[in-house]
């Protein structure tokens, strides 16, 4: 990348967020409580339908060397952690540059994931499952 990643701001109040959009339903919204949005995936229709099948693994997250990345017509975003923080570059366009650009540290941007995961995708005991009257034998 042809940017110095310490011009990146640093952001320590980052969370996540979801908003309903006139198409697509809802859409995923990084965020910061004193900056305000900070980047989303425009593309991204109906994030709660995925999110309720969301793992840890499905975090969108790259190395510097393979960053993860997503671009539609009008917008590209780059993700990787190095270090101890996780990097978020946004642009507004699939090949142009990456303008808006954030350092998040890399347990905050990890457990804000983590808390938009459990709430579309809530733990579930075996007996909520299986329902608390089976008849299955035990094992």
């Amino acid at each position: 990348m042809d940017f110095d990643l310490d011009d990146a701001a640093r952001v320590t109040d980052f969370y996540l967020t979801l908003r309903e959009e006139p198409e697509g339903g809802l859409h995923i919204q990084m965020m910061s409580r004193t900056r305000g949005h900070l980047a989303g995936f425009p593309a991204w229709d109906h994030a709660d339908r995925d999110l309720r099948h969301f793992t840890h693994d499905d975090i969108p997250l790259g190395i510097d060397d393979e960053p993860f990345e997503d671009a539609d017509e009008a917008w590209r975003i780059v993700i990787f952690a190095q270090g101890n923080d996780v990097f978020i570059l946004e642009g507004d366009a699939p090949h142009g540059e990456l303008t808006r650009r954030y350092r998040i540290p890399r347990e905050q941007y990890l457990a804000a994931w983590d808390a938009l995961i459990r709430e579309y995708h809530p733990a579930k005991s075996l007996e909520d499952v299986l329902g608390a009257g089976d008849d299955q034998p035990d094992a």
